[in-house]
């Protein structure tokens, strides 16, 4: 069993259940010699184990449980893995070479994974949005207009369409794609990548304007007065009458922020009835941990630019570029350098500008140096 694990890890099969009982494996110290002395038998020709100690394996184990858990956050699913691409970071962080790989100097270009902008309806039926279309039938008297990055739900019903309860529709935007939908009040959202909308085909009259989001949006709401629009999530919830704001709230993130650029919003959790407003130019930041909001004067075409193509970091840490550069461009980054915390200033033009173009800026202003592998980055 304990074999059948350790190649499950070189070749990067191992769920995160194997990982984790890999873990507990390794905690025991003979079987982390039985592991260096495996690896080194049979695939000696690959790898140099050298005197890697007991803590540099549960290091490396570790991370790649860290690794497959924000995998699972994305809901992504990664196929046709470099063979050993699960082993390389351990080597690379101490310095090992394996020369399929480019280095920053000799670099191949980056494939990014395809995926479709989805569209589910109430019974489960999902149709690929392509770029082409320009009418989408969900039904023999309901059909929708669309272009190539829109769908307009602000339509008439054909003939008696009559909505008995509220039916309700969701839209996913892979990683890697930006989409915009204008519901049935007239309010225009701009999905960011890796984001998904619920909302229902048509508003209620007589109650809130409720919708669910998980990631990032951007929402011009319609205004409708007497009538409240609210966005959704597991954990805080936003009420609005008619205004501009940005949510962020991907699950992997620590924090939920919500940036106002007009009109008035509230926040609260669902752990708590009261209301924090917020005013044109702030940043409500919810923590997920302590349930606490703060709130940040901010300039705030920082954080709402990425709509119109553009990503501004401003004193950003390289942890948290990393990660928005996954969500961007539809990659997976490896951090294997100690440049967690430090922070940098950079403006990336997503219509002009590819990973390639992005990482040779960062390792030509900032000296950062990385291999990559079709859609697997490692920052060494």
């Amino acid at each position: 069993m304990f074999e059948k694990l350790i190649i499950k890890f070189i070749s990067g099969t191992a769920t995160l259940e194997e990982l984790m009982g890999l873990m507990k494996y390794l905690e025991v110290n003979e079987n982390s010699e039985t592991f260096k002395s495996y690896v080194r038998i049979n695939y000696y020709s690959i790898y140099s184990m050298n005197d890697i100690d007991r803590k540099d394996i549960l290091e490396i184990v570790q991370k790649r449980i860290s690794n497959e858990k924000k995998k699972s956050y994305r809901k992504k699913t990664y196929f046709n893995l470099f063979k050993y691409a699960a082993f390389l970071a351990l080597f690379f962080s101490m310095g090992y070479y394996f020369s399929t790989f480019q280095t920053t100097s000799e670099l191949q270009l980056i494939v990014a994974d395809e995926d479709d902008v989805v569209l589910t309806t109430s019974n489960g039926r999902k149709i690929i949005l392509s770029e082409e279309q320009e009418e989408i039938e969900i039904e023999s008297k309901l059909s929708l207009k669309k272009n190539s990055s829109q769908l307009n739900y602000n339509i008439s019903f054909k003939g008696n369409y009559d909505i008995q309860k509220p039916v309700f529709h969701s839209l996913k935007v892979p990683f890697g794609k930006r989409y915009k939908i204008v519901l049935s009040d007239g309010t225009l959202v701009h999905l960011n990548s890796g984001s998904t909308l619920k909302y229902p085909l048509s508003f209620d009259k007589n109650k809130a304007r409720q919708v669910f989001l998980k990631g990032e949006a951007f929402f011009d709401v319609a205004e409708r007065k007497n009538q409240i629009f609210s966005v959704n999530t597991d954990l805080i919830n936003i009420e609005v009458y008619g205004t501009r704001f940005n949510f962020k709230n991907y699950p992997e993130d620590s924090s939920s922020d919500i940036v106002l650029v007009e009109g008035s919003i509230g926040l609260y959790s669902n752990y708590s009835n009261k209301i924090t407003r917020l005013k044109p130019g702030v940043k409500g930041s919810f923590n997920k941990s302590d349930y606490s909001i703060t709130q940040d004067q901010i300039n705030t075409s920082i954080y709402t630019s990425w709509i119109n193509g553009q990503v501004v970091f401003r004193n950003e840490s390289f942890e948290n570029i990393l990660i928005k550069l996954e969500r961007i461009y539809n990659v997976e980054i490896i951090n294997n350098s100690n440049r967690f915390n430090e922070t940098f200033n950079a403006k990336i033009d997503i219509e002009k500008e590819s990973i390639n173009e992005v990482l040779s800026y960062f390792n030509k202003i900032y000296n950062i140096e990385y291999k990559t592998h079709k859609n697997k980055i490692i920052i060494i």
